[in-house]
This record gives structure tokens, C-alpha cells and sequence, in this order.
């Protein structure tokens, strides 16, 4: 009964850990690689007994989903690569944008620098960076 105790309180403790994980990813559309492995461990809680599935499917599932995130992550770097290209060919040209902190203003400058950060790429104009989604008109 010892191990029985044990594995419930290891269940338990998962589905709570699991619990509040889902918490955090609500209204989320993207599937992680827990999500993918609860998802998995539903699947091999819940098959037919008679007729279980096979190593290969899970294999096939499992290297499916692998492919999905590469190509997650590669598109990820491909579009800030296409940023950071896109801010440095604005450098030393005059560029009118938005005021970030009042969007009833704009604000004019050449920009001196290209930068790129985890928000995407920014402008740097009078010492100041500012984000490039912001440009309004370039000359």
C-alpha cells in the first residue's frame, strides 16, 4: 500500500502542478511542449487496453511536434532578422514618427542606430531609441 500511496500523491501533486500551469496559458494559442506531453499522457491514460496504441505513433507524434516547434522557432528568427534589416536600412535617413509619449505629436530625426530587443526593432534617433512601428514617413 506504501507505493500506492506514494503514486497517488505523485498524481495528485502533478495534476495540481499541471493545474496551475494551465492558469498561466489560458487564452494562449499556442501549444507548448507540456501541453503536447499532457496531451500525450492523456492518450496513454485513456487507450483501449485491447488495443493500445503503438510505439510508433507516439514516435511519429512526438517528432511531428518536435518539427512544429523548429519551424516555430525559425520563423521567429526569420522575422526579426527581416526587423533588424529593415531598421538598418533607415539609418541616416530622416524618419517622422509618433510621439510615444503623446500620439497627437510627432517627432523628426535622422536615425543614428538600429537596434533590436525581445519587443522588436528600434530606432535610434537623438540618443533616444524608439520603437520602428512608430514611423510615419521616411525621407
Amino acid at each position: 500500500m506504501l507505493v500506492q500511496n506514494t503514486l497517488t500523491d505523485i498524481t495528485n501533486n502533478t495534476k495540481m502542478v499541471n493545474a496551475e500551469k494551465a492558469k498561466t496559458r489560458m487564452g494562449s494559442s499556442n501549444m507548448d511542449q507540456d501541453a503536447f506531453l499532457q496531451l500525450l499522457m492523456q492518450q496513454m491514460q485513456n487507450q483501449d487496453p485491447m488495443e493500445p496504441t503503438k510505439n510508433e505513433q507516439f514516435i511519429q507524434q512526438t517528432a511531428q511536434f518536435t518539427q512544429i516547434s523548429e519551424l516555430q522557432k525559425l520563423n521567429k528568427n526569420q522575422n526579426s532578422s527581416n526587423q533588424i534589416m529593415q531598421a538598418s536600412a533607415l539609418i541616416g535617413k530622416e524618419v517622422t514618427m509618433t510621439d510615444p509619449d503623446n500620439p497627437n505629436s510627432t517627432i523628426k530625426g535622422v536615425v543614428s542606430e538600429a537596434q533590436i530587443d525581445s519587443k522588436g526593432a528600434n530606432l535610434l534617433i537623438n540618443n533616444k531609441a524608439y520603437p520602428m512601428n512608430l514611423v510615419q514617413s521616411i525621407k
